[in-house]
């Protein structure tokens, strides 16, 4: 085989020459199709590997909140404890029917600015109708407080009227309000 004879067009060339020009081709395709898959591959197991190395971390942050479970649940009661003690100091169970809930309206309408015209307590239970005069935002501001934590004090019904005096021009709210029932702890422990 001359160098004459391959430099002209492949088509042209001898047969053995052909042959090994086809197998080096096919060969140099079949190693390209190789080298694509081993690097899809490598990126799949890649992939594979992150996502199991995040697992693994929130495993591990899983695992550390399950254990902070136990002292969250104790932090909680020691909470719920002091809460308690706190509520027993500010509205005592016993002090709900002598009068506490006529000082606590009576110390907030005064912050208020609002007049108490009356306080009607309920026989039997800690509740009062009462009525109230004075600006709207003293009246609004009147109910934002004492239906506010700790121990909110609940409305039962609530009605406006605009009540005009000689001189003097304001609302009157007339409202019914239960001093609030804490629930009994030992029900609190028994209930799921």
């Amino acid at each position: 085989m001359s160098l004459r004879a391959l430099a002209i067009h492949p088509a042209h060339w001898p047969l053995p020459a052909r042959l090994v020009l086809m197998l080096a081709c096919a060969l140099l395709c079949a190693v390209g199709g190789l080298l694509l898959a081993v690097q899809e591959q490598e990126d799949s197991r890649h992939a594979a590997r992150q996502r199991q190395q995040e697992l693994r971390t929130q495993f591990r942050a899983a695992l550390a909140q399950a254990n902070r479970v136990g002292t969250l649940r104790v932090h909680k009661t020691a909470l719920e404890v002091q809460l308690a003690t706190q509520e027993e100091q500010l509205w005592p169970s016993a002090a709900a029917s002598n009068g506490l809930l006529h000082t606590k309206l009576m110390r907030r309408a005064a912050e208020c600015g609002l007049t108490l015209e009356s306080f009607k307590p309920h026989a039997g239970k800690p509740s009062a109708s009462l009525s109230l005069r004075g600006p709207y935002s003293g009246l609004l501001r009147l109910v934002e407080l004492v239906t506010a934590p700790p121990l909110p004090v609940l409305i039962d019904s609530l009605e406006l009227r605009i009540s005009e005096r000689p001189g003097d021009r304001s609302l009157l709210m007339t409202t019914i309000v239960t001093a609030p029932t804490r629930p009994d702890p030992q029900e609190k422990e028994r209930s799921p």
